[in-house]
C-alpha cells in the first residue's frame, strides 16, 4: 500500500501506483488534490489501455436518492458502488472526498464507517488500480496515518478478507507482518486487532485452545484501549468456539450481540444475531423462519453480501431438514405431502440465492458448502451432473480444505457398516461433534452445522487405521509444557520436555534411559541449551525476536545407538509486548508429532 501525505511529483506517484495498485493522497486543497489524482489516473489508464471511473464520496447520498445519510451509510454506498464490474474487470478507479477520519482502516466486517478498509476489501486480489483522495483542510497536516501504521491496517484487512473467503492459510504471513508494523508504529489498537485476527484464524484452523487464549488476550487489550466493537467481536468468536464441541452457547452469542448494539456496530450485531439464530435453529419450537428473515434484513441494511449468503444457506438448510413446523409451535402452510414439495422448492431457491452471493463475494468456502448441501437435499439437481462430487471436492481443494473434501467423500460413500466415522473426519473433529452426525432414510448425511465453521487439521498422534492394532498405552509420547506467561519478543520463556511412557510400555516400570532431546528453532528465535536429558527433567529457554508464529523442533535420540526415536514440532504464537498490567495465560505449543 502506498500513502502520499502531500502532492508529489506526478511520475513518482504513477510509479508507486503501478507498483502497489493503491495510492492515497491527502493534505492538499480539494482542487489541487483532485487535479493531481485525475492526472495520475489518466496517465496510468492511457498507458495500460484501461477504462477510467471517478467517484466522489460527497455524491453518495445524492446518487442513491436518499437524504440525510450517516457517514457510515455513505461509506457503505461508496464501497458497494465500487464492487462488481470495477473489481472483476481491470480498470482505474478514483475515489475522492474521503473524510480524513474514515481513513482509520479497521478490518473488514468489524465496524461501520471504515471507508478505506472497505475499499481495500472490495479491491483485494483484483487487477484494478485504486486512487483515493482524502480531504484535510489543515495546512501541513497529514490526512492519513503514518506509513507503518497504514500498512499494518492494510495487512489486517487483507488477512480478514482471506479468512472471510475460507482460506486462513494465506492470512498467517499477513498477520505476522501486520503485528510488526503496528508494533513499530506504537499502535496498541492495531496490535489488539492483530491478536484478535490471530485468534479467529486459529479457530478456523480448528486450533481451539490457541484460539481461546488469543481471543481472551485480544478482549483484554480491546478493553484497555476502549475499543468496544473489538471487545464485542472477541466475545462473539469465543462463544463460537463452543460450537466445535457440538454444544453451542446461545446465551454467550446473545451477549455478544448486545455488546455490538451498545457499541453502535450494526454489522457486528447482524453477525452475532446470525450465529445466535444458527445455534438455536434446531431447537423445537424456535421461530427460525422469523429470525432468519430478520437477520437477512439486518445484513441488507449494511450491504453485507457475505452475511446475507450465510443467512440464506442456513435458512435453506433448516427448511430442508424440517418436518414441516415453522418454529412457532405448530405447522405452517407447508405441512402435508404437498407442503414437503413446497419446502424443498423454497429451500432450492434459497440455496441458489446463497450460491450466487458466495460467487459474487468470492467466497469459495461458502460456495463449496452450499453446493454440497444443495446436492444432498436436491436429488434432481445432483443427478443432472454426474461429476457433482468431483466439482465440489475441487472447490474445497482450491483453498486447502481437506476436511471439506472428507465430508464430500462421506456423502459419496454413504454410512459405514460399523457406524464409525471415516479416519479423515475422526482425526480432525471432536467425538462429540461427530456424534451429532445423522443420516436420512435415503442414506444422505445430515452434516453437523458446526462442521462448516472450521477447517481442522489432523490431530497430532491420532492413530492411523494401520496402527489401531497397536494399543496406544504401549507407546511412549513426548509432552511439551510452556512454563511461563505469554511469550513476547526478546523475553525468554521456559519449555519443559518430558518423555511419558504408556502403562504398557517397558519404561513405565523402569527408570528412563539417558535419552537426549535436541532442540532446534525453525524461525527468528533462539533456544538454549541445544540438548537436554529428559530423565533429568529437560528444560529449554525459548527467546523469540519478533511477534508471530514460531516453530520449534525437538528430536529425541538414543545416544547409545544413535537412533532417532521421535521428532516433535511445536508451533508457539508470540504476541507483541504489552505495556499494560494484564498478562493472561500463555498459548500452549501445538505439537505435531511424527515417527522418525
Amino acid at each position: 500500500m502506498s500513502f502520499v501525505g502531500h502532492i508529489r511529483d506526478l511520475a513518482a506517484a504513477r510509479r508507486e501506483l503501478e507498483t502497489r495498485r493503491l495510492l492515497v493522497v491527502g493534505g492538499a486543497p480539494d482542487a489541487d488534490r483532485s487535479a493531481f489524482l485525475d492526472a495520475v489516473a489518466r496517465e496510468v489508464a492511457d498507458e495500460a489501455g484501461l477504462p477510467l471511473y471517478r467517484f466522489r464520496v460527497a455524491d453518495a447520498g445524492e446518487r442513491s436518492g436518499e437524504a440525510g445519510r450517516t457517514p457510515g451509510e455513505a461509506a457503505d454506498a461508496v464501497v458497494e458502488a465500487c464492487r462488481g464490474v470495477f473489481v472483476v474487470h481491470p480498470c482505474v478507479v478514483v475515489v475522492d472526498g474521503v473524510p480524513a477520519g474514515a481513513a482509520d482502516a479497521v478490518p473488514t466486517g468489524t465496524a461501520d464507517g471504515s471507508l478505506l478498509a472497505g475499499l481495500i476489501s472490495a479491491f483485494a486480489e483484483s487487477e484494478s488500480f485504486l486512487l483515493v483522495g482524502s480531504t484535510d483542510a489543515r495546512e501541513g497536516a497529514s490526512a492519513l496515518p503514518s506509513d507503518g501504521c497504514a500498512d499494518g491496517w492494510a495487512l489486517l484487512t487483507r488477512a480478514a478478507v482471506h479468512c472471510d473467503r475460507g482460506d486462513p492459510r494465506a492470512a498467517g504471513p499477513l498477520l505476522r507482518r501486520a503485528v510488526e508494523a503496528h508494533q513499530v508504529a506504537g499502535d496498541r489498537r492495531g496490535e489488539a486487532w492483530a491478536v484478535f485476527l490471530y485468534g479467529r484464524m486459529c479457530r478456523l484452523r480448528g486450533r481451539a485452545e490457541d484460539a481461546r487464549r488469543l481471543l481472551h488476550i485480544a478482549r483484554e487489550r480491546f478493553r484497555a484501549v476502549g475499543e468496544r466493537p473489538g471487545e464485542a467481536w472477541a466475545c462473539g468468536e469465543l462463544a463460537r468456539l463452543a460450537t466445535r464441541s457440538g454444544a453451542p452457547d446461545p446465551d454467550a452469542l446473545a451477549e455478544a450481540r448486545r455488546l455490538h448494539e451498545r457499541a453502535g456496530d450494526r454489522r457486528g450485531a447482524a453477525w452475532a444475531h446470525l450465529w445466535w439464530t444458527v445455534a438455536r435453529a434446531d431447537e423445537p419450537g424456535f421461530p427460525w423462519r422469523e429470525e432468519f428473515t430478520n437477520v437477512q434484513g439486518r445484513f441488507h441494511e449494511v450491504s453485507d453480501r457475505l452475511g446475507t449468503a450465510w443467512t440464506l444457506h442456513h435458512h435453506a438448510l433448516t427448511l430442508a431438514r424440517t418436518d414441516g413446523t415453522d418454529g412457532v409451535g405448530g405447522t405452517g402452510g407447508t405441512g402435508g405431502t404437498g407442503g414437503t414439495g413446497e419446502r424443498r422448492r423454497e429451500a432450492d431457491r434459497l440455496f441458489e440465492g446463497a450460491l450466487a452471493l458466495f460467487e459474487e463475494a468470492d467466497c469459495p468456502h461458502g460456495r463449496a458448502w452450499t453446493m454440497l448441501e444443495y446436492a444432498l437435499r436436491s436429488p434432481a439437481h445432483r443427478f443432472l451432473n454426474g461429476e457433482w462430487a468431483a466439482e465440489i471436492r475441487h472447490v474445497f481443494h482450491g483453498i486447502g480444505d481437506e476436511a471439506g473434501e472428507a465430508w464430500v467423500d462421506l456423502a459419496e460413500a454413504g454410512p459405514s457398516p460399523d457406524g464409525e466415522p471415516p479416519y479423515e473426519l475422526a482425526c480432525r473433529y471432536p467425538t462429540a461433534l461427530l456424534d451429532t452426525l445423522g443420516w436420512t432414510e435415503a442414506g444422505e448425511p445430515l452434516i453437523p452445522r458446526a462442521a462448516r465453521d472450521t477447517q481442522p487439521e489432523p490431530r497430532p498422534g491420532f492413530p492411523r487405521p494401520g496402527d489401531r492394532d497397536r494399543p496406544d498405552d504401549s507407546r511412549a509420547h513426548v509432552r511439551l509444557t510452556l512454563l511461563d506467561d505469554v511469550p513476547v519478543p526478546d523475553v525468554p520463556a521456559r519449555i519443559a520436555l518430558q518423555v511419558v511412557p504408556g502403562p504398557g510400555h517397558p519404561w513405565s516400570t523402569a527408570p528412563l534411559p539417558p535419552l537426549t532431546a535436541r532442540a532446534t528453532s525453525l524461525g527468528h528465535a533462539e533456544i538454549d541449551p541445544a540438548h537436554g536429558v529428559p530423565a533429568d527433567g529437560a528444560e529449554f529457554r525459548f527467546t523469540p525476536h519478533r511477534p508471530g508464529s514460531h516453530r520449534l523442533r525437538f528430536t529425541v535420540e538414543d545416544p547409545a545407538t544413535g537412533t532417532v526415536l521421535q521428532q516433535v514440532e511445536a508451533e508457539i504464537d508470540v504476541v507483541p509486548s504489552d505495556p499494560g498490567p494484564h498478562r493472561p495465560t500463555a498459548p500452549a505449543p501445538r505439537p505435531s508429532a511424527r515417527r522418525a
